[in-house]
């Protein structure tokens, strides 16, 4: 290749990043989904984990009577794996700033764990998806 066109290449994908223009066009990359009630609605949620350029999205689609509702819960947190649980109680961390406190959940919520590391839950708490760091 020629110096000019690598440099006018370079230029042109550096201004698309800082323009926002980060999509190519290709697949997200899929790491893991299930279909559980997470609002106690008695309809079947889908919650998925995919990677794409910004990293991990953990996405949910809350099942309503026309079709669904989307959240993104989660951005960034890289290495970590979807766990969904059938349960209706979270217990906070004690560590780092955590207090120990139980979190009531509608009888089910998802957690995201990093092995032998940290690990997240997210439940619906009537108004959106709260975050209750579980372990650290």
């Amino acid at each position: 290749m020629k110096p000019t066109f690598i440099k006018i290449y370079l230029f042109l994908a550096v201004l698309m990043i800082q323009l926002g223009f980060t999509g190519d066009g290709m697949p997200l990359k899929y790491i893991s989904s299930c279909e559980i009630d997470l609002n106690g609605d008695g309809r079947a949620d889908k919650a998925l984990l995919v990677e794409g350029i910004p990293g991990r999205e953990l996405l949910v689609l809350l099942a309503k009577k026309d079709g669904y509702e989307t959240f993104v819960v989660s951005r960034g947190k890289d290495r970590m794996f979807l766990i969904c649980e059938v349960g209706s109680e979270v217990k906070e961390t004690m560590a780092g700033s955590g207090k120990g406190k139980i979190y009531k959940t509608p009888g089910s919520y998802l957690k995201l764990m990093k092995p032998e590391s940290s690990s997240v839950a997210f439940f619906w708490n009537q108004s959106g998806f709260q975050e209750v760091w579980t372990s650290d």
